[in-house]
């Protein structure tokens, strides 16, 4: 989820496959790629924007909300950033990096201009800490599993020693799950600092009305100088995608963050500005317990599905059909030739739930309730289950609800789009793991064999070979069946100059600007 002079830069780039994306995540035909600037930029001002769900933590080791990683670029900052086009790392608290003849050592040397909001200097001892919080997250402590160690030479010199070469990890660097905190929390409690976190961010946190909105203000200490334009940032949650529609044309909100599907066809064409997919929406299983723990009643599912329907009714044509599991738009990634992703045969699902332990009764399907591209597809494939024979029923549930029951696995069935929010596979799959396999709870080995090898790849093609395996192992399981690929939209008023949609979700809004 970038920018030139005039266009908003990826401060903390491409974020995590942390999210559970409840907008949506793609490119419309019709959707203009930025809002152009027409000048010079101007200094003050501040902008409204809506969040689909409220974030769910300050912590990005532990957040699993999209919305939270569109918020964590403007506060937290990373050793690198990323180009507007989400492909390339670019110096960010590190002035500049080098590795050594066997790729063996990452060596950053830190900006002199670096410091947090409250000012105090960014330093190696900061690195270090942040990066003993990277890689015991509990959720993507992974993809900084090559670090073996870090040596802080001098409060400028930070020298990450690697286990092997890795050719993944400057663009995890990138992300707001590689952003760096004050050492120590800069002297408070840990419950005391991520209530309102101290970053080396564009905006640092003026107040929170916790699930309802966050007002940011400008950074005095910002490395990047004479950055960020804006005086402050005002997100509001938003859950109702005719309100966000309204409340853009009212002039209440200048940024909708993720404008859902169904209302898409209602904003002025110039309003609306995509970005190519990096997430995928999926039909999870709780492979635990009950009857889907028989993999006939699951490949019965998948192969009961109309995909071209379900993407022309359930997503209002503003999709693409998923042929992986995996988000497509992340390099390395590639259709497996051996998967049978999207195809439809309702005579051979009638006949698996036939064979199946299944005995015809009610399957729970929660979806989020709040705005984004899950509610009509899960709606969609009720009727398509019943002809081969199997019930279900809709729940729609709050963000933190969904959240909550899928993290215990007091689900049946779930209707998700999760995101990569970097361009490597290790963003994804990382993802994958942490959560077995999107809450599944199916087995984790391919995921954890597929980590490993493309860690340690040393070529396009080991990338891709290790990418592969883990798509066919997840297609004989049907634990998590992959349904299409929603276009990620946002809206944008007129008078906001420099929004650029990001590939990866997460944009900065340190280039952001009103019109003159």
């Amino acid at each position: 989820m970038r920018k030139s002079a005039t266009q908003a830069t990826a401060c903390g780039a491409a974020l995590t496959a942390a999210a559970l994306l409840l907008s949506g995540c793609g490119s419309s035909g019709s959707a203009s790629p930025e809002k152009s600037a027409t000048g010079p930029a101007k200094r003050g001002g501040s902008l409204a924007m809506s969040l689909g769900s409220a974030i769910d933590t300050w912590n990005p080791q532990k957040a699993l909300a999209t919305q939270s990683f569109r918020v964590f670029p403007q506060v937290y900052a990373s050793l690198l950033r990323s180009t507007p086009d989400g492909k390339k790392v670019l110096p960010a608290l590190a002035s500049s990096y080098k590795t050594d003849p066997a790729a063996k050592t990452l060596t950053f040397t830190l900006n002199p201009a670096a410091k947090f909001s409250d000012g105090k200097p960014v330093t190696s001892a900061d690195v270090k800490f942040s990066e003993g919080l990277w890689s015991k997250g509990e959720l993507y402590g992974s993809y900084f599993s090559s670090i073996k160690s870090v040596e802080t030479p001098d409060p400028k010199t930070v020298v990450f020693n690697l286990s092997q070469a890795d050719e993944t990890l400057p663009a995890v660097l990138s992300t707001a799950n590689a952003a760096v905190f004050p050492d120590n929390y800069g002297g408070k409690s840990e419950a005391a600092y991520w209530k309102k976190p101290v970053g080396a961010g564009p905006f640092m946190i003026n107040k929170e009305a916790v699930g309802q909105s966050i007002s940011l203000a400008r950074n005095p200490h910002y490395y990047r100088s004479g950055l960020p334009y804006l005086d402050g940032v005002d997100y509001k949650v938003v859950a109702d995608g005719g309100q966000q529609l309204l409340q853009l044309q009212s002039g209440a909100l200048d940024v909708v963050n993720g404008v859902e599907l169904e209302a898409a066809a209602q904003y002025p064409k110039d309003s609306i500005v995509g970005a190519p997919s990096s997430g995928v929406s999926v039909l999870t299983t709780n492979t635990k317990s009950g009857p889907l723990s028989d993999v006939r009643l699951r490949k019965a599912i998948a192969l009961a599905v109309d995909y071209k329907k379900l993407v022309a009714g359930g997503y209002v044509g503003e999709a693409s059909v998923a042929t992986s599991l995996l988000p497509q738009q992340v390099p390395g990634v590639t259709k497996c030739p051996t998967c049978t992703w999207s195809t439809t045969d309702l005579a051979e699902a009638k006949k698996l739930v036939g064979q199946s332990d299944y005995s015809g009764q009610n399957l729970e399907l929660i979806v989020s309730s709040d705005s984004g591209p899950g509610k009509l597809a899960a709606q969609a494939l009720v009727p398509m289950l019943a002809e081969a024979g199997v019930k279900v029923s809709v729940n729609p549930q709050p963000t933190s609800s969904l959240i909550d029951k899928l993290s215990k696995s007091d689900f049946q069935l779930g209707v998700i789009t999760y995101s990569a929010l970097a361009p490597t596979p290790i963003d994804p799959l990382g993802f994958l793991a942490a959560t077995r396999n999107v809450f599944s709870q199916s087995d984790p080995e391919p995921d954890n064999k597929a980590l490993a090898a493309v860690h340690a790849a040393n070529t396009p093609a080991e990338v891709k070979t290790a990418v592969q395996g883990f798509e066919a192992a997840a297609n004989a399981s049907y634990a998590v069946i992959p349904l299409a690929v929603p276009n990620a939209l946002d809206a944008v008023a007129d008078r906001v100059q420099g929004f650029v949609a990001a590939p990866y979700q997460a944009y900065c809004a340190d280039e952001l600007s009103i019109k003159n």
